[in-house]
């Protein structure tokens, strides 16, 4: 290399080393300048909410942690109540977010009523015990209010009929100890709003759940999020994985029932069966299984659900059971085995009746205007043809003749569907439906149906 070259060389490399060490550095005290001002709100707005909370309880912290990779939170904290004489322990309470940038973006965007893209709070190593004042509750002295579909699983356990904090002592536990995260997601490019939880509790269970609910547009503030979000599911995931209570509470229960595992594993899947079927719920042979394996071989149970196109909740109970499962793409697994015989059917009145929910009688005036604002029939007319055909209102049980034609339905809920009518029964109309994502053959129920209309 020419002596000259090196000469002049040798500068420019230490001024560009100079540079790039300035700039590190700079970013260095930026980011050390960010965590404290992290570190300094985020102490003030705690201590703020201990002060607020000494009426009700004592809250002592041990300190605050911010962390480059996107999350702030509190360690060592001790909840104790004043009303009782107990107290909950948690390792950390997190606010998890992204990355850093987010961190620091996300309490500008709340007191700009903006809504940040995604956001998550984790308690960590939850601690609580099953011998103090908090879960002192014994669930078995509230019958009372409690359902025919409360307590399912102290079916057939001997003298028990609830399980709580005794209970769970007798099967050898003596602590709730775990963790739960519950955030969301905000999928812009699919018009998704993404609800997630997921716990772990140490030798009982892990449960992931994961709710998709459709947007009409992604919102910019949280004064959009209810205008934009619709009540539609989009998609679901749930995973429930036995980490030791199945065993221990078969095992304590058969010893309470006096039975052999076997015969106490039987008699309480049978007591099960027979319970929701006098109140209305018929569960398939494929469910029964499902429920029976679960409880014997432990593992997992992970139900999924894929609709063709989001589908609201509150309409489901106008479908017939089957055209449920193909409406939502229902799958069940059942420790990675996929149940394939999914039946199932529900008396929707023994149901509500259950549930002690009070309905409306059919004959309330409330349920007029629903069929009055069903367009009226034209009047006849011999003078004009008809070329375009045109919907025209009949009664429910004149569908029967229109077999193949496109028919409108409308329910009491004031749900409408439009589909090709397939067949018409006393108890179900048959129709087929198109979505975006597909069609389907429905079955609704005949006396839920108060306007029909068909083409022709």
């Amino acid at each position: 290399m020419n002596p000259s070259t090196r000469l002049t060389g040798y500068p420019f490399m230490r001024k560009l080393l100079s540079i790039v060490i300035a700039i590190v550095a700079v970013a260095i005290l930026l980011g050390v300048g960010a965590i404290g001002y992290l570190w300094y709100s985020t102490k003030q707005e705690v201590d703020r909410l201990v002060t607020a909370a000494k009426p009700f309880a004592e809250i002592s912290y041990g300190g605050i942690d911010v962390s480059p990779a996107g999350s702030m939170g509190v360690n060592r904290l001790r909840i104790r109540p004043v009303i009782v004489n107990d107290s909950i322990s948690i390792g950390a309470i997190r606010l998890n977010t992204p990355n850093f940038l987010a961190l620091l973006n996300v309490r500008w965007q709340l007191s700009q009523n903006q809504l940040p893209e995604a956001l998550a709070l984790s308690f960590q190593d939850f601690e609580l015990s099953l011998s103090g004042g908090i879960l002192g509750v014994d669930p078995a002295g509230h019958a009372d209010e409690s359902s025919p579909f409360d307590h399912l699983d102290a079916l057939g356990c001997g003298p028990i009929t609830a399980f709580g904090a005794p209970e769970w002592r007798e099967m050898g536990y003596d602590r709730f100890l775990g963790n739960v995260e519950i955030g969301y997601r905000i999928d812009s490019k699919n018009n998704l709003l993404e609800l997630r939880v997921d716990s772990d509790m140490r030798d009982w269970a892990t449960l992931n759940l994961s709710i998709g609910l459709a947007l009409t547009k992604p919102p910019k503030s949280l004064m959009e999020l209810p205008l934009s979000l619709t009540p539609k599911l989009a998609k679901l995931s749930f995973m429930l994985r036995d980490d030791g209570l199945n065993q221990r509470r078969n095992a304590y229960c058969a010893a309470k029932a006096g039975k052999p595992l076997p015969e106490y594993l039987a008699d309480h899947v049978q007591r099960v069966v027979e319970r929701l079927r006098a109140n209305g719920v018929i569960l398939g042979p494929g469910l029964i299984a499902a429920y029976q394996s679960y409880l014997t071989e432990g593992s997992a149970l992970t139900i999924t659900a894929a609709p063709p196109a989001p589908i609201n909740p509150a309409e489901l109970h106008e479908y017939a059971p089957a055209d449920i499962v193909k409406l939502l793409g229902l799958r069940v697994k059942v420790n990675e085995v996929a149940v394939t015989d999914l039946a199932v059917d529900w008396n929707a009145a023994a149901i509500t009746k259950a549930l002690n929910i009070k309905t409306k009688p059919e004959s309330e005036p409330e349920l007029e205007p629903q069929t009055a604002s069903a367009p009226p029939p034209s009047p006849p007319s011999t003078a004009i043809k008809k070329i375009h055909p045109t919907y025209h209102p009949i009664s429910v049980g004149e569908l029967g003749q229109h077999a193949g034609k496109i028919v409108k339905l409308r329910t009491a809920s004031g749900a409408q569907y439009r589909g090709q009518l397939h067949s018409a029964t006393e108890d179900f109309i048959h129709i087929t439906v198109r979505k975006s994502g597909g069609s389907a053959v429905l079955s609704l129920r005949t006396h839920d149906i108060t306007v029909t209309e068909v083409l022709y």
